[in-house]
């Protein structure tokens, strides 16, 4: 899960990037010409694949901040680092909520 968020997160560097440079994305189309808020948004999601097997935690609030950042930043051009980053953060839900110590057995 670790390289799919680093793929994720460059994905969505490169995507925001290319946007601009080609001009994909226009003030017409999205929340303004507010690029730099995507790639800041591949940014975190990279950032967020080194703390994984840190600490789960902080890697989904890190993952959700990429989210929505690069959907505010590039629109619907993120979704494809979006699906990917959102298998990482169902994945990421699954470990926490089926590790161990988190069943209440005294019931």
């Amino acid at each position: 899960m670790k390289n799919l968020s680093m793929i994720a997160g460059l994905l969505g560097i490169f995507v925001s990037l290319a946007a601009q440079l080609f001009a994909i994305n226009d003030d017409d189309y999205h929340f303004g010409n507010i690029w730099f808020v995507g790639v800041l948004g591949g940014i975190i999601g990279t950032l967020s694949a080194f703390s994984i097997n840190i600490n789960n935690k902080k890697a989904a609030v890190l993952i959700i901040i990429s989210l929505l950042l690069g959907f505010a930043g590039i629109g619907s051009l993120y979704s494809v680092s979006a699906f990917l980053q959102f298998i990482t953060l169902i994945y990421l839900a699954y470990k926490h909520f089926h590790a161990k110590g988190d069943y209440n057995t005294n019931e």
